[in-house]
């Protein structure tokens, strides 16, 4: 392996598993997103990746060769990502079997085959909520695994909790590796253990950080003091002076109170749910849900408030993507070479 293995990054988001993978050791080459915000996000923090605005349902998988081939002369080592995870999350109240986004894991599937033939990829990573493995849709996530098998990759799976491994969040995603069948048949990965044997809680995150801005529609990040993304909703409920909000307590999802002395919920904001402060006077800030998904404060996002609030809760903690990273970095190093077997 050289020193930064080039990777292909699909429906990459914001960027959070990018970020992992690039502590690891491997470099972002190139990048695919259909939303401009996660695009202008990528290229912001990635300025060493080319982030283009692509819709992975229709694009050819020509048209990623050839784009790669301009930015690179050695292909691909991997392909990381996932797919949008709202029609399989359990908090998705509306789940239709005709939901598009279903069938974007089959499009992920797909391009993976087709840069495979061309290049030989060495791996591929896959992340989505665990309730695609469960009983409602896992005839999905099965059919899934064997298109990856067919694109010519042992399959392997594991459930990851961020909190786990040094983020002040419960957050447990299921992740996917394939190892291609040709280069390492006998390998069988080996997920990262847990890193940390007491959570981060919400006050190791959280205590040192001035009050945010509240939105208003002539604010931008510009003009945001600390930090462009400490901005938060205008408390605007009853509930935030009628004392009826509890430290640590779940009055209905809208309005779930953090605890200084836990792990935070999932970050993950339908709706603009955004979680309760545990002082229960506002909301967090896009901010303070950034570093509870392990975001380093140098990390940026663009957009409106409502499209950094879906970013931030898609996004995969970078610190979860890092410890993946470094066990495929070690595992696949350390495989005898095949042209010397």
């Amino acid at each position: 392996m050289t020193n930064q293995p080039g990777l292909i990054s699909l429906f990459c988001g914001p960027g959070g598993m990018d970020l992992g993978f690039k502590n690891a050791g491997f470099l972002i080459k190139l990048a695919y997103d259909i939303d401009r915000a996660c695009i202008q996000t990528h290229q912001y923090n990635h300025p060493e990746s080319e982030a283009l605005i692509a819709n992975l349902s229709l694009i050819k998988v020509p048209q990623i060769v050839s784009e790669w081939k301009r930015r690179s002369e050695s292909p691909p080592m991997g392909i990381i990502g996932g797919p949008p995870c709202q029609s399989f999350s359990r908090s998705n109240a509306h789940q239709t079997d005709s939901d598009p986004r279903h069938k974007l894991p089959q499009d992920y599937a797909r391009i993976l085959a087709g840069l495979n033939r061309t290049f030989e990829i060495d791996f591929f990573v896959f992340e989505n909520v665990p309730s695609l493995t469960h009983s409602k849709h896992i005839e999905k996530f099965l059919k899934f695994k064997k298109l990856f098998e067919k694109a010519g990759f042992n399959v392997f799976q594991d459930i990851l909790d961020a909190q786990k491994f040094g983020v002040a969040q419960s957050r447990p995603r299921v992740f996917v590796v394939g190892l291609n069948k040709k280069k390492y048949p006998g390998l069988e990965f080996e997920f990262p253990k847990e890193i940390c044997q007491s959570a981060k809680t919400v006050q190791d995150v959280l205590k040192d950080l001035p009050e945010p801005i509240f939105f208003n529609r002539g604010l931008s990040g510009d003009y945001i003091p600390f930090h462009p993304n400490h901005w938060c909703m205008v408390p605007r409920s009853p509930k935030f002076k009628n004392g009826s909000l509890k430290l640590g307590k779940s009055p209905g999802k809208s309005f779930r109170v953090l605890a200084w002395d836990k792990p935070s919920y999932t970050v993950a904001y339908g709706h603009m749910e955004v979680h309760i402060h545990p002082n229960c006077h506002r909301r967090l800030s896009i901010l303070e849900a950034m570093r509870l998904q392990g975001f380093p404060d140098s990390y940026v996002l663009k957009g409106t408030l409502q499209e950094q609030t879906r970013l931030i809760s898609e996004a995969v903690p970078p610190p979860v993507a890092t410890a993946l990273g470094q066990s495929l970095f070690s595992q696949l190093k350390d495989y005898p070479n095949p042209s010397s077997r």
